[in-house]
């Protein structure tokens, strides 16, 4: 496979399999969304939900052009490219739907998150009044669809980079006639 065929494979597959994250997240919002139910009401339902799904798409998007491009061989720097490009390409793609459900189809969200993150800030006792009060008024401005369209990008791609390290250890392969492998008598 020539480098050019490489890194148009390694585009094709992140595309496709970053659009089904996106999609997989999507269908989780609306599923919460249509059941009138706040994520944070609901957060290990959430969590087993969007791990089962998240881990499962980039695996199989790893496996899947390591076994079509590669033959079934591929060493751990390949594969785990696969998972950072289809994390770059889900970053995107994800910040954008988030960013046009919380604008659009359910801006209540953030204001569910902020009534949530200030009723655990005001029961903690950790902080005195005066920092409270200052940490909820830099939460109430960074709690705009904006302001997680960057933490998308970051998190989705960090995300990816942990998940596609761990798994890249399980999916490289060496082929048995790899050179390195062989022992010169």
């Amino acid at each position: 496979m020539t480098s050019s065929e490489n890194f148009k494979s390694l585009w094709q597959t992140a595309l496709k399999f970053g659009i089904i994250y996106t999609m997989a997240i999507i269908v989780i919002d609306l599923m919460f969304f249509i059941t009138g139910s706040y994520r944070g009401e609901h957060p290990v339902i959430d969590f087993i939900v969007s791990f089962i799904s998240s881990v499962a798409i980039i695996f199989i998007g790893m496996k899947t052009r390591r076994d079509i491009d590669f033959n079934g061989y591929s060493k751990y720097g390949e594969v785990l490219k696969t998972a950072l490009a289809i994390g770059v390409t889900a970053s995107v793609l994800v910040a954008l739907w988030k960013l046009a459900y919380y604008s659009f189809i359910n801006p209540e969200e953030l204001a569910k998150e902020y009534e949530l993150i200030k009723k655990t800030i005001l029961e903690n006792d950790f902080f005195d009044e005066d920092k409270k009060m200052e940490i909820l008024s830099q939460m109430k401005v960074a709690n705009t669809a904006m302001s997680k369209l960057s933490s998308y990008l970051i998190m989705t791609n960090l995300y990816a980079l942990i998940v596609g390290l761990i798994l890249a250890i399980f999916l490289q392969k060496q082929h048995p006639d790899d050179a390195y492998n062989k022992l010169d008598v």
